[in-house]
């Protein structure tokens, strides 16, 4: 037992001094790390929307820039882009949208917009509801040129009108003038 208690009394007596138990070393090898092989990627090309009677992303996206470029197309442009059409729903829907663009004579831009306004109901969703916005638009546009010639109209016959009454005030005052040159004669002949 004093064997046991002297062994003890070591163990605490080194663990009093402060003296750090020994912890073995392993010796492992770390394993290398690689850097990541990267490959280089193509961008993926952008891919070319084609205008088509369909509602989905692309085309609607090609639809809202084929309107964008007939705004700032020229006359002779866009009257070239007509004669170029052949005969498809595609390029029908293109002729209605060119002749609604707020450059064309408003007789054009009416018979487009009744056109338009019939095809539709005949057109995707999407499609037509994108295309509603150019029909509001070219109303509105026709009703204030409406307007805008209606007022014309009037402006001009109201013209007309003060006109008739200068020339007739005129025609009245030559008369009220021969008659007092008539009166101031009578009155030097009458004195």
């Amino acid at each position: 037992m004093k064997v046991w208690l002297s062994l003890g009394l070591c163990l605490v007596l080194t663990a009093c001094q402060g003296v750090k138990p020994v912890t073995p070393v392993v010796n492992k090898t770390i394993p290398k790390v690689e850097p990541a092989q990267t490959q280089l990627v193509e961008a993926p090309k952008p891919v070319k929307a084609e205008l088509a009677i369909a509602d989905d992303a692309l085309t609607l996206q090609a639809w809202r820039d084929f309107r964008a470029q007939l705004l700032l197309m020229p006359v002779a442009e866009r009257d070239l882009l007509l004669r170029s059409f052949k005969t498809s729903p595609v390029t029908t829907l293109q002729t209605l949208l060119i002749k609604l663009h707020p450059d064309s004579p408003y007789a054009v831009r009416f018979a487009a917009q009744t056109q338009l306004n019939d095809k539709l109901t005949t057109l995707p969703k999407g499609l037509a509801d994108l295309l509603r916005w150019d029909l509001a638009y070219n109303q509105k546009l026709l009703e204030s040129e409406s307007a805008v010639t209606a007022l014309s109209r009037l402006n001009a016959q109201q013209q007309e009108q003060l006109d008739k009454l200068r020339k007739q005030s005129k025609d009245l005052q030559k008369k009220i003038d021969a008659l007092t040159q008539i009166e101031a004669k009578l009155n030097q002949t009458g004195n």
